[in-house]
């Protein structure tokens, strides 16, 4: 049976550079299912969500009878 290998941590660095935290407020890009269009989602980005990571811009959606 073979020893435990000792646990070493990391040193602490400072003055390392870290990406930026994101804000809750990100807008991300998403493409209607039907005209391709690029919709942003968000709260006025016009995307109707129909399914998982599926979307409709608004005009599409009114066609195809979800609203919009």
């Amino acid at each position: 049976m073979s020893s435990p290998m000792p646990i070493t941590t990391q040193p602490e660095t400072e003055g390392v550079a870290r990406p930026a935290t994101t804000s809750p407020q990100t807008l991300d890009n998403v493409r209607c299912s039907r005209c391709q269009r690029t919709l942003n989602i968000g709260p006025s980005g016009g995307a109707v969500q129909f399914g998982m990571n599926s979307y409709y811009c608004s005009r599409c959606a009114a066609k195809v009878g979800f609203g919009g």
